[in-house]
């Protein structure tokens, strides 16, 4: 179903990789600042680039990407980036916490986006869409891939056990994680994965669905504007990760709250035991075991809360952050927007349990609730049934580092 495509990509300097991929998980506006000044060839400074003078005609943002322009042209100049000779479609490896994922880099159709060829799950924002839109067409650099998933394939599973027991073209060390990735540049190789994606009945997109949006909006803005468009322009198509389902790992996102009066404790569990079956649990436990069970940390005691009665055999209605929102987070804690309400923070990914629990007792946090993370099966029959899934119900592994394979969008 999908059509993807071989690419000229551009790769860091080897013996300088680790100084110049940048990892995005985490990195606030602070530790980009410091990261850009001890590393000067950092792909920080192709995101956040320093302006070292306000004076220059433009606004800040124009500055800005005026200087990422600057920065990217310099770094290839210097061979701090360098751009592949040959067209190839990339095998990619991160080995991190005893999991491996390994997938195909390549790069994706715009029209696969836009007619739902790739499938998705999410609502994307317009702002957020239009932000990104203007970095690409501002820089022509596309660095963060989309990942896409589909249900496992042995054809491209044995060419990427083949392909992997070669010496990799990229090999290293970053953040307690191993990244490696293989070029698959033979004309006959790269027909071959092209032909078994064009097979795959569905593919799905499993995180960056605001990416892609902005990509599909760039390059439909390129093609009015190009009275020679032919098709096989770099802006029809936008970088991305293909990993089999059965590799992808899902953390839920638990909600934390806050408030400017606290809640009282009894009047909460009352509530809470009129609607559902709950009881006190070991601290350690809080964090649910299965679906429909909900973990609750309140004044340095745990529970679980079963919502399983409140299901009704709707995949969407009886999702666990659906259940939450819908019979205990609006209705008693008057959280109707929760992308909105401030009263409500969200904190996803493999977390350190006693780190956020202490935070609970210390009173940055005021209570949380736990969830059970989305299984993928669900995340593909949603998106099969062109249902989107409620905001932050999903983070999904691996995340990508930028600068590691950047596409040109010309």
């Amino acid at each position: 179903m999908p059509i993807i495509k071989s690419f000229e990509a551009i790769l860091p300097a080897y013996d300088r990789i680790e100084k110049i991929v940048v990892n995005l998980e985490n990195l606030s506006m602070v530790s980009a600042k410091e990261m850009r000044s001890l590393y000067p060839e950092s792909f920080i400074h192709l995101l956040v680039p320093k302006i070292e003078n306000y004076y220059l005609r433009g606004s800040k943002k124009e500055l800005s990407f005026q200087k990422i322009s600057e920065n990217f042209n310099d770094f290839i100049d210097k061979s701090i980036l360098i751009k592949d000779q040959k067209a190839s479609i990339y095998i990619y490896r991160q080995t991190k916490n005893q999991q491996s994922y390994t997938g195909i880099w390549t790069l994706s159709s715009i029209d696969d986006y836009i007619h739902n060829r790739i499938k998705k799950h999410e609502l994307t924002l317009p702002e957020r869409e239009e932000g990104l839109k203007e970095y690409l067409q501002q820089t022509g650099i596309d660095a963060n891939p989309v990942l896409i998933t589909y249900q496992e394939n042995q054809q491209i599973d044995d060419i990427l056990e083949q392909s992997t027991q070669l010496k990799p073209d990229l090999d290293f060390n970053l953040d307690d994680a191993q990244h490696q990735i293989w070029k698959i540049d033979h004309p006959i190789a790269i027909g071959n994965l092209v032909q078994l994606f064009s097979d795959l009945p569905n593919v799905y997109i499993a995180d960056g669905h605001h990416r892609a949006a902005a990509a599909a909006i760039y390059g439909i803005e390129k093609r009015k504007l190009n009275f020679n468009h032919q098709g096989n322009e770099e802006y029809n198509f936008f970088s991305s990760v293909y990993i089999a389902s059965n590799q992808l790992k899902i953390f839920p996102f638990h909600r934390f709250l806050k408030f400017e009066i606290l809640p009282n404790e009894t009047h909460l569990l009352a509530f809470l035991n009129q609607q559902f079956d709950i009881r006190a649990i070991e601290k350690r436990n809080v964090i649910p075991l299965q679906k429909h069970h909900i973990g609750l940390y309140l004044n340095g005691k745990s529970y679980q809360i079963d919502l399983k009665k409140e299901c009704n055999g709707d995949i969407i209605h009886d999702l666990d952050v659906n259940l939450l929102q819908d019979f205990i987070l609006s209705p008693y804690f008057k959280i109707s927007n929760p992308r909105a309400d401030k009263k409500i923070h969200f904190i996803g990914g493999e977390i350190d349990l006693d780190e956020q629990l202490e935070k609970i007792d210390r009173g940055i946090y005021d209570m949380a609730f736990f969830v059970f993370p989305v299984s993928v099966v669900d995340l593909i029959k949603i998106a099969d049934i062109e249902e989107t899934m409620p905001a932050k119900s999903t983070f999904i592994e691996p995340k990508f580092l930028a600068g590691l394979i950047t596409h040109e969008i010309a």
